[in-house]
């Protein structure tokens, strides 16, 4: 089996069942689907984490191919960040950041980048708005 984190992917899961349904091992599950590319898998309990078939590629489970292209913004503004560690201490909600590139070995993750402290970061959708360059102040 191989897993997808509902939160941090551009998959738009919905919940496809009405009513928590039991598997043969007694264990509970929710059903979902992707609105955008049809993958489904269950979901476990309250984790973030979606159990889909081990037939699907890694690339699918990182990036939707049927989500709708977006351009990449130049700047954002941090709403909020759930990340911690010193790396993350200057994204505070409220601060710009330019985007940065992918790094390299991060490329079939993709998504949006910016610079931490020391080296780029990846941002949650959740956790950004796209947005202008900081005002100077004189």
């Amino acid at each position: 089996m191989k897993y997808v984190d509902i939160i941090s992917t551009n998959h738009i899961f919905e919940k496809t069942n009405f009513v928590t349904q039991q598997d043969s091992s007694g264990r509970y599950f929710d059903s979902y689907q992707c609105k955008n590319c049809g993958l489904k898998g269950k979901r476990y309990g309250t984790t973030e984490q979606l159990q889909v078939h081990g037939l699907t590629t890694q690339e699918r489970l990182n990036n939707c191919p049927a989500a709708p292209k977006q351009e990449k913004p130049e700047y954002i503004k941090i709403t909020r960040c759930e990340a911690y560690g010193r790396v993350f201490e200057n994204l505070k909600p409220g601060s710009i950041h330019k985007v940065v590139p992918v790094p390299e070995k991060y490329k079939l993750i993709g998504g949006i980048w910016v610079m931490g402290i020391g080296e780029p970061v990846r941002v949650l959708p959740r956790e950004f708005v796209a947005s202008g360059p900081p005002e100077s102040k004189p």
